[in-house]
């Protein structure tokens, strides 16, 4: 690919997702889905869109080094609600961490709390603390 299309390539990428900080989930959710949609691309991509493609992935990394913080201002059901959106997973994907859909249903509807050990096993799952999802 020459430097001009190159060039022209990396700037509409920083068109469409500017490479700042991300603020919130919603700029978390389109800068994943543009890293995903460059990743599947990995091995055409020019050297201008493979830089834009590494910091894209910093500018993740680096939101995500922050959830702890955000973990802290959401309640445990919009943490769960998060991660499973973030992971793109449905509640049939996490029916064995929580043993039964309809507690699971339950809980993302407010309706009931997680046990320990669905919070435990959901925890290990995602690699974060089951502090996250029992309540405050």
């Amino acid at each position: 690919m020459n430097t001009a299309r190159a060039d022209k390539a990396y700037m509409a990428l920083v068109k469409e997702f500017p490479l700042v900080p991300l603020r919130d989930k919603d700029e978390f959710e389109e800068a994943v889905k543009v890293m995903k949609r460059l990743a599947y691309r990995r091995n055409s991509l020019s050297s201008s869109e493979a830089d834009y493609l590494t910091v894209l992935g910093d500018l993740i990394a680096q939101y995500e080094k922050r959830l702890p913080q955000l973990a802290e201002e959401m309640t445990p059901r919009e943490a769960l609600a998060f991660l499973m959106e973030s992971n793109g997973l449905a509640q049939v994907d996490l029916v064995e961490y929580v043993g039964y859909k309809s507690n699971l249903s339950a809980f993302l509807s407010g309706h009931r709390g997680l046990s320990k050990r669905a919070a435990c096993r959901l925890a290990e799952y995602f690699k974060v603390s089951p502090a996250l999802f029992l309540p405050k």
